[in-house]
């Protein structure tokens, strides 16, 4: 492949909002050594799968989209197909065997040499495995290759060092490595500077942010790190994920509380509710320690947005502890839940636990659980009947003809109708229905 030849790239991402940072990154780079992009299978030469092995029904789709391209390889010469993401990392060699027409399995911490393996899998047809860790390489926005121009993530740290019983992210991601501060502040101000309103701290566990970190000759926590980058002018909303309940100080409380410009909104995974089940989940905290979390949360920050992860059917999990599970769901009443039902990952020790709850017995409780969540969601969306709410706008609404769409600042989506508005417009809005989980209002003079 001649370097100055375009070739065409058709990228699929899987996964969460550091997927998607990383997909752009890795498009910024094919663009400036002259790749471009379809959205057509069939127009493409390379074919890439950014992927996520959090869920095990991620990684089946993909696999099943890498068995669909074997023949569609064949059909042009020089076509290169490639899987990046956290399955590089734990699948590595037996991605190859799985699917032998793969040409580049690249880890996240690989991204910056893609170009070139493409261009050399495209010459020699030789596969390459390209899955260590590198401590020092952070994916940076490219300001001119923005997906919304107006919002953008910055990862602050990568990797985990809980090592939850369920979770492969410490052995696709890595340990715990924090970004130097004067970095991640540098890009929000380049960002603000291109317009970004909206930015998303993005990181495992950003919580734990900053342990053994030094800046400007001191350690520097994440609370601290928030409250330099909620300063950056132009700078109008502040967002960050995942926390852990472990290492959620008042400190931090305290900065979402004081720095107008952090949204009240928070992502707290919970996991089950359960004592029994979160020590064997190795997740070091008790059902009091969140509750009291949450208590110390929703005190201190007034219109909280509040949402969680929850998993069902974890190896021996019983009918009482389930039904731990629904009691903490009816006690605080999540604006929204995100629930899971448990499935074995490579490596972890959960997968050899050998008391696994029946599928049908975990679909039956996911049952139970989405129908109690979806509940408290509405009248979680009752109580925003009448209140004014101040929308970021993201664009027109794909279902609402004349309308557009954008974030509160609780992070709940708006439809309002109107004509003119553009895409980093801040609108207010006054909310007279919802519909599931959505909001609709009318524009506010």
């Amino acid at each position: 492949m001649n370097p100055t030849t375009e070739k065409k790239v058709f990228m699929e991402t899987f996964g969460c909002q550091s997927n998607v940072l990383e997909s752009d990154h890795v498009s910024s780079l094919l663009v400036k050594d002259h790749f471009s992009f379809t959205n057509e299978i069939n127009d493409a030469d390379v074919i890439l799968f950014n992927t996520c092995s959090i869920r095990a029904h991620a990684e089946d789709k993909v696999f099943s989209r890498l068995g669909q391209l074997g023949e569609w390889k064949k059909q042009k010469e020089g076509r290169v197909v490639g899987v990046m993401g956290c399955m590089a990392t734990s699948y590595k060699d037996q991605l190859l065997e799985r699917a032998p027409h793969l040409d580049m399995v690249v880890g996240p911490d690989q991204y910056l040499k893609v170009p070139q393996v493409i261009r050399e899998a495209s010459q020699t047809g030789k596969s390459q495995v390209l899955a260590d860790f590198d401590p020092i390489y952070f994916p940076e926005n490219d300001v001119n290759r923005l997906s919304q121009p107006h919002k953008a993530f910055i990862e602050i740290m990568k990797g985990c060092d809980k090592f939850c019983t369920f979770c492969v992210v410490p052995f696709t991601r890595g340990r715990e490595i924090s970004r130097p501060s004067e970095d991640i502040v540098f890009e929000t101000q380049k960002l603000a500077q291109a317009g970004v309103k909206e930015v998303m701290l993005l990181g495992q566990n950003v919580n734990s942010y900053g342990l053994g970190l030094k800046s400007r000759g001191k350690t520097i926590t994440f609370s601290e790190l928030l409250r330099e980058v909620a300063r950056v002018k132009g700078i109008e909303r502040v967002r960050f994920m995942t926390s852990h309940p472990l290492d959620l100080p008042d400190d931090l409380v305290e900065v979402m509380a004081s720095e107008s410009s952090v949204c009240e909104s928070i992502h707290l995974p919970v996991q089950c509710g359960s004592d029994r089940i979160l020590k064997r989940m190795s997740r070091k905290y008790t059902v009091e320690h969140y509750l009291e979390r949450v208590q110390k949360l929703r005190s201190s920050i007034k219109d909280l947005f509040m949402t969680t992860d929850l998993i069902v059917g974890f190896p021996g999990e019983t009918d009482e502890d389930f039904q731990g599970t629904m009691d903490l769901l009816e006690q605080i009443r999540y604006d929204a839940v995100y629930s899971f039902k448990y499935s074995p990952r490579i490596g972890t020790v959960a997968a050899r636990m050998l008391d696994q709850v029946p599928e049908e017995v975990k679909d039956e409780r996911l049952a139970r659980l989405n129908e109690l969540a979806w509940k408290h969601a509405a009248q979680a969306c009752e109580t925003r009947l009448g209140k004014v709410e101040e929308v970021l706008v993201d664009g027109p609404a794909d279902k609402t003809p004349g309308g557009f769409y954008g974030k509160s600042r609780q992070n709940r989506t708006v439809v309002f109708l109107g004509d003119g508005y553009r895409t980093g417009d801040m609108v207010k809005v006054k909310i007279d229905r919802h519909k599931v989980a959505n909001l609709y209002g009318t524009v506010q003079s």
